[in-house]
């Protein structure tokens, strides 16, 4: 594989596929898009299933490389583009551990509940419909974002302070989504979200991310 190597996005539609649609637009890198969006035809492609057998999205390709979980993505990209911007602190410093651990606990303890909402609200024909575990879900994410707002406060205006950091497009990207199904953020999440929400990368992204078809299959799910 060369760095000139044009990435593959396979995947639309989520708050999880944004992740890898806005750090390669932060990070100015030309990429190409299967817009293949879960739960709709687009999951069949033959194409597709040979690059996920998990049938999840996103995955990301660049020459030989095939990759899923939009965590490992973003980091991969921040390390194989380091030189274009770094989207994170420099490795085995103790910026770093501050930021892995700032992503770690975005993708367990905010993208956790919103998915157990998505999965008995969103999707309570497949998983079946819970308001018990809905509930409990919003309270924990609010919790949990009042931990985060915690971290913003003493950083700011980035969560790695000055600079903006792929720890940014993982809380924003929670936001986004919890802001989306009703939920009040902290305030202190909430000006984060509408400072990087105007930066150009992220409407790049969410305009790739979130095509027709998606938005339709997000209003459907909504019903």
């Amino acid at each position: 594989m060369t760095r000139e190597t044009t990435p593959v996005v396979w995947g639309v539609g989520t708050a999880r596929t944004i992740r890898a649609h806005w750090a390669l637009c932060e990070l100015g890198v030309d990429y190409k898009t299967h817009e293949i969006i879960p739960r709709t035809e687009t999951m069949n492609d033959p194409e597709f299933l040979k690059r996920s057998e998990r049938g999840k999205v996103p995955i990301l390709e660049h020459g030989d490389l095939v990759l899923g979980e939009s965590g490992a993505i973003v980091f991969y990209l921040a390390d194989q583009f380091r030189d274009h911007i770094a989207l994170t602190p420099e490795p085995r410093s103790i910026e770093r551990s501050h930021f892995d651990e700032i992503c770690f606990f975005t993708m367990m303890e905010l993208d956790g509940p919103l998915y157990i909402i998505r999965r008995h609200q969103g999707l309570a024909e497949i998983y079946g419909a819970s308001d018990t575990a809905v509930n409990a879900a919003r309270e924990y994410y609010v919790r949990q974002a009042q931990v985060v707002e915690g971290w913003l406060s003493e950083a700011g205006p980035f969560l790695m302070g000055e600079a903006f950091s792929a720890a940014d497009i993982f809380v924003g990207s929670c936001s986004s989504w919890a802001q989306f199904i009703g939920i009040e953020l902290p305030e202190g999440l909430a000006q984060h979200l509408a400072m990087v929400s105007e930066r150009n990368a992220f409407k790049q992204a969410f305009a790739t991310n979130f095509p027709p078809a998606a938005m339709a299959e997000l209003a459907r799910n909504l019903k």
